[in-house]
């Protein structure tokens, strides 16, 4: 039986988006706003009674497709009940808040009922399916650390253990991740395991009623590249992750163990257990000897938070709070209070590896408030605990970390703002402090972003011989490193011209695309997203070119590099493309985009009859004097 409300979202649903007669006039914005989303806890605008009046409802096109739109009294948008596939029946329900999309109930079948569930903006990433359209998540599609965290405690304050199996690694899971036999085996018992843990936590009395979700942390996630430990496919893992919960007037740490991401959905492999005189799940990939079997020993009792950490996290709980809700002119004074409780909070934990966290969560604060311009004092403040950090042996690669993210906060936040600014100069001085950085901390952990953003910032420039060396230096200094496979692919774009090049896949509808199968033709081979209007202003050109030129003469390839699939398709259905449309899963980090290591988009690669590269990068404008050319 449908609950009252989703009985709401479907009559909604069977309107139509553009009223053919007066019988199917606009739905009433009072109506529209009775609207919630089906999962809860979205934290959506909705204006006050006595300003109803003020707000309107009207079909309005957007997102490439047409939708009924709620506006504020100040004509922010607060709702748009959309229809993606032109039926002229609603099918996507979206929420707002501060006139940005924070969630939204999908239905992806078009029967009427939502079978899908996405979270944007500052509600997170996650993206749930509901395959019985029962209203009850079935599962995630995309979740983050920090997502399935707070999911865990959640479960645990409501005593939901189907809400914390769906966070756990599946069957089906385990057959993608490309593990041996007996890691397969092992993975298998942990989470088999994993529900009575869940269910022991629930039937202690060591949480009381009320507990919530305050923190999370982690050593850091790392990958596992193929070829080791038994898997044959690289892997990203998140080991000894744990969540902070606030228990009444203190915080108790959970460790829930593992985390394994497949396809962009983080995985638990463990149930959780309190981190004070209880067992701790094993690493499972990053243990001593890559054991990962069996329980860590118990942890002593010194390690629970004292009186006075305890203090500390509750001030920097409040101190968020007035962060999310603050005035630009607060956030200042707001930020500077965060910074010192962050390193008030590392200087009183008693775990090395625990303390290197927080000031890692320390540097990585205070760089991205002064990028933002709401830390004035950051750059100095994060130059002064880098010289302390460098006076310690013991504490070098925290010195370089802070570094890194000092000069980070002083070329965004601060050169790149100057009202007079040379962006030349500036970018040429930040390619000069980035490559004294790399010779400076060769084993840093930001080594390879460094380098990634020196060949970057040169191939932007033009000057493709200097980023040739640093995505060589890149590639062959952090080898795992997972932009390691991108910069190869780069070296292969930058000298491509006058060579032949591949480019093997199947487009949207599963047909084959193969690049050499197409010599005797020109080929212009598109690198795009949905969200950037310079590629989409492209398919305009294209379009006029494949009317001119294309069957004997010309062929287009448009390789997609959105995250989401769905997004791609919905655009393809509102702007009928007829040229090949490739996809792979991962976006910028995916297959496609790393094979040739495209950084950027538009890219435009135009191939001749020949097979051999005409230019590795030109402009859409540029294509038809290269085709009269041929």
């Amino acid at each position: 039986m449908l609950s009252p409300h989703f009985r709401l979202i479907t009559a909604l649903s069977l309107l139509s988006i553009v009223p053919t007669s007066k019988a199917e006039a606009a739905p009433s914005v009072a109506d529209a706003l009775k609207l919630t989303p089906v999962q809860a806890g979205v934290d959506f605008d909705t204006p006050a009674a006595d300003k109803i009046d003020e707000c309107t409802i009207k079909a309005e096109k957007t997102k490439g497709s047409t939708a009924w739109v709620v506006r504020g009294p100040q004509r922010e948008i607060l709702r748009e009940f959309g229809d993606t596939n032109g039926d002229n029946v609603v099918d996507i329900w979206s929420y707002y808040r501060d006139g940005l999309e924070v969630y939204r109930d999908i239905d992806s079948n078009n029967n009427g009922k939502a079978d899908q569930y996405r979270w944007f903006h500052s509600s997170g990433i996650r993206w749930a399916l509901d395959q019985d359209e029962d209203n009850t998540i079935d599962g995630w599609k995309l979740i983050s650390p920090e997502e399935v965290s707070e999911e865990v405690v959640k479960a645990l304050a409501d005593n939901d253990l189907a809400r914390f199996k769906r966070l756990l690694l599946t069957t089906e899971d385990i057959k993608k991740l490309g593990l041996d036999a007996a890691r397969a085996e092992q993975l298998e018992k942990r989470i088999e395991a994993a529900p009575d843990k869940f269910k022991k936590i629930v039937s202690t009395a060591d949480l009381k009623p009320g507990f919530v979700f305050s923190d999370f942390g982690g050593v850091k996630p790392g990958m596992v590249p193929a070829g080791s430990q038994g898997v044959s496919k690289d892997l990203m893992v998140y080991e000894s992750v744990w969540a902070m919960v606030k228990n009444g007037t203190e915080h108790r740490q959970l460790q829930l163990g593992t985390l394994i991401s497949v396809g962009g959905a983080w995985k638990l492999i463990d149930g959780p257990t309190l981190g004070t005189g209880q067992q701790v799940a094993g690493g499972f990939f990053f243990d001593p000897g890559g054991q990962g079997i069996g329980e860590r020993a118990s942890i002593d009792s010194e390690l629970a938070p004292t009186e006075k950490l305890q203090g500390l996290l509750a001030d920097l709980e409040k101190v968020d709070e007035k962060l999310n809700t603050a005035s630009p002119a607060d956030k200042p004074e707001l930020n500077k209070q965060r910074a010192g409780l962050l390193l008030a909070i590392a200087n009183s934990v008693s775990d090395s590896n625990e303390r290197d966290q927080w000031l890692k969560q320390l540097a990585d604060s205070v760089s991205a408030a002064t990028q933002e311009g709401s830390y004035p004092g950051g750059v100095a403040y994060l130059r002064d605990l880098e010289k302390q950090l460098a006076e310690s042996e013991d504490t070098q690669d925290l010195q370089a970390y802070f570094e890194f993210h000092r000069m980070a906060a002083e070329y965004y936040g601060v050169t790149l703002t100057q009202p007079d600014v040379d962006i030349s100069k500036a970018q040429e001085q930040w390619m000069k402090d980035l490559e004294t950085f790399v010779e400076t901390h060769p084993q840093s952990e930001h080594g390879a972003e460094a380098l990634r953003a020196m060949a970057m910032g040169y191939e932007m420039s033009g000057q493709t011989e200097q980023a040739i060396k640093w995505y060589r230096k890149l590639a062959s200094d952090f080898p795992e490193n997972i932009a390691a496979d991108l910069a190869k692919g780069a070296i292969t774009r930058l000298s491509s011209e006058g060579k032949e090049i591949s480019l093997k896949g199947t487009d949207l509808n599963g047909e084959p695309v193969d690049l050499e199968k197409l010599h005797g033709k020109a080929v212009v081979i598109q690198y795009w997203t949905t969200s950037s209007e310079h590629s989409t202003a492209d398919h305009a050109v294209l379009k006029e070119l494949v009317q001119k030129y294309g069957g004997k003469t010309l062929e287009v390839i448009s390789v997609c590099l959105d995250f989401n699939r769905d997004a791609v398709i919905q655009y393809l259905q509102s702007n009928r493309l007829p040229w090949k449309q490739m996809y792979a899963e991962g976006g910028f980090d995916g297959r496609l985009a790393s094979e040739l290591g495209v950084v950027t988009v538009p890219l435009t690669i135009m191939v001749g009859p020949d097979g051999k590269v005409i230019s590795n990068s030109i402009q859409v404008a540029e294509i038809e004097s290269e085709l009269k050319k041929l």
